[in-house]
């Protein structure tokens, strides 16, 4: 972490006793000319700075990410001795073990705790700034990590049928957009039938209750058949006397308490097993489901304000265009093509080409 070179005369045993004295005195500072302190420090008083208005979900991944993938390597080393090849070859090595994602996310908070080490300390520069993220396997065409509108009824129909307990959850993700956390974090004095909405006030994160991600309250919509689903959910509860009932949530843990984050994947990954459905979908892929349906029939500020979203990047990142959104707004672009009269109503036939696995759809039009 800090060198410090002698050159002496004498026995191998002598320059060894001051190589260990040296070492101690580093390690010690007792030769009190250091004034930046090593990032184990850094980071544990960085991190109780910045958890103050921090939601718990926040500040405990801040602690997770430090404490697992940062310190063990760089923890030692004196923050303004860290280098850009230190920084370098800590991410290979983590790179080695963990995927991509999370070397990533280990970088980023890296470099959240330098920046702030280089504004304090008046230090040269970040060396973590330069270093570039691994690149991550990102949903694609084929493996969206989302399901068409034919996809979610047979998953939903076969939960219903088969796992009748999961599936007013899985539908209220489906069918609102919520976040996994907002939805198991839900009261039945949030549903309000008679106006078709449900009211988004709070989300959990490992039991602890707390604000939605944004910090805001919004209202999504309640479909008569997930009320339908919601009440028939209600009557089982009330039927058995499960636990929870006094604290009034809709979907109470086994104890009463609130969900485990991970209380609907097996059920889900049964679902599409037995539907046929081979892709990868995860439980948060319900609600990228709804993000991307959403935006298919009522256009991106509607689904915005249903889904949260704070940005219209967001929701494009949620969004999947597929084959056949593509294939229609190509063919539109052919109306700009020619005048009317010599496209004629041809044109408007092939806007939207149908698309079926027997036939492909005509995608080019003759212009004379």
């Amino acid at each position: 972490m800090r060198e410090v070179d002698r050159v002496v005369e004498g026995t191998v045993q002598e320059a060894a006793s001051l190589r260990t004295e040296l070492q101690k005195q580093i390690r010690n500072d007792t030769g009190g000319d250091v004034q930046v302190p090593r990032l184990g420090d850094y980071a544990t008083s960085w991190l109780a700075s910045r958890i103050v208005g921090l939601k718990a979900s926040s500040s405990s991944r801040y602690a997770e990410v430090l404490d697992t993938y940062v310190l063990p390597y760089l923890g030692d080393f004196f923050v303004d001795r860290i280098t850009e090849s230190d920084v370098r070859e800590w991410q290979a090595r983590l790179a080695r073990k963990k995927s991509g994602a999370t070397v990533n996310g280990a970088l980023v908070m890296l470099r959240m705790v330098l920046e702030d080490a280089v504004q304090e300390f008046d230090l040269p520069k970040n060396p973590s700034r330069r270093v570039r993220r691994l690149p991550v396997r990102r949903p694609t065409d084929e493996e969206p990590n989302l399901l068409t509108g034919a996809e979610l009824g047979r998953v939903l129909t076969w939960l219903a049928g088969k796992e009748p307990d999961h599936h007013p959850l899985a539908a209220t993700l489906a069918l609102t957009g919520l976040r996994y956390g907002e939805a198991t974090a839900l009261k039945w004095a949030d549903l309000d039938a008679d106006a078709g909405i449900i009211r988004v006030r709070r989300a959990q994160w490992h039991g602890v209750v707390s604000t939605t991600k944004t910090g805001t309250s919004r209202t999504v919509p309640l479909v008569g058949e997930l009320a339908d689903t919601l009440q028939k959910h209600r009557a089982r509860l009330l039927a058995h006397q499960a636990a929870g009932l006094g604290e009034g949530w809709v979907f109470p843990g086994p104890d009463g308490g609130l969900l485990r984050p991970n209380a609907l994947r097996f059920p889900l990954g049964r679902a599409l097993k037995n539907c046929g459905i081979t892709k990868r979908v995860s439980v948060h892929g319900l609600r990228r489901t709804f993000n991307n349906l959403a935006r298919q029939v009522a256009g991106e500020i509607v689904t915005r304000s249903i889904t949260g979203h704070v940005t219209a990047a967001m929701t494009e990142h949620y969004s999947h265009v597929d084959a056949r959104e593509k294939l229609a707004a190509a063919s539109k672009i052919l109306l700009l093509l020619a005048p009317a009269s010599q496209v004629g109503d041809q044109v408007g036939d092939r806007a939207n080409p149908p698309i079926s696995p027997e036939s492909e759809p005509a995608t080019t039009l003759r212009i004379s």
